[in-house]
This record gives structure tokens, sequence and C-alpha cells, in this order.
């Protein structure tokens, strides 16, 4: 009986660590895809390029970057970006792509 749960548990273990690794595996294809999309938007002059946005940004939000993404949002092309600040509290910004303009600021729970 115990050698039955122990050939359970590898099955459940199998399983478990499939799962996690299909998993990583969809969403760096979707981290890939997502870059390949914006380096084509950049370079036909669709969107601005993250450091140009950055360079935008300028003094207006200090701190350490901790997360970029770009994601397509109701027709608008947008950079979700969380920043670690001087204080240790931790903002996500959604900024346009296009114009560089901040569409929402907010305090990550």
């Amino acid at each position: 009986m115990i050698k039955d749960t122990g050939i359970l548990m590898t099955g459940s273990v199998y399983q478990l660590i499939l799962a996690i690794f299909l998993a990583c595996m969809t969403q760096t294809s979707l981290a890939d895809e997502d870059y390949g999309n914006a380096r084509k938007l950049v370079e036909s002059g669709t969107i601005l390029s993250l450091e140009q946005i950055l360079d935008h940004l300028g003094t207006r939000v200090e701190g350490k970057i901790l997360e970029v993404e770009f994601e397509r949002e109701d027709g608008h092309y947008i950079y979700e970006i969380e920043i670690l600040d001087d204080s240790g509290l931790v903002r996500e910004l959604e900024v346009d792509a296009v114009s560089g303009e901040i569409l929402k600021m907010e305090l990550e729970d």
C-alpha cells in the first residue's frame, strides 16, 4: 500500500512538473511574440521605443524598473511599467506607446 502511494505521488509530481513547464513555455512564447511585435512597430515608427518612453517620463517618475509589458488594449498600444520608487513603494504605470502620455499611475497591492 505504501508502494502504491509512492507511485501515485510520483505520477502527481510528474503531472505538476509538466503543468508548470507548459505554463512557463506559454508565457515565454507570449513574451517573445510581444517583443517581436513591439520591435516591428518601433521600426515602422508606429510607436515609441521603450528608451524614448523612459526619456519622455524623465524625472516625473523615478525609481528602479521592475517589469515592463507591452500590450494592446482597446486598440491602443500600451507599455505597462512597474517601478520601485525611492520610498519602497511599487507603482504601476500605463503609458501610451504612441504619445508617451501617462494614462494611469497606481500603487501595486
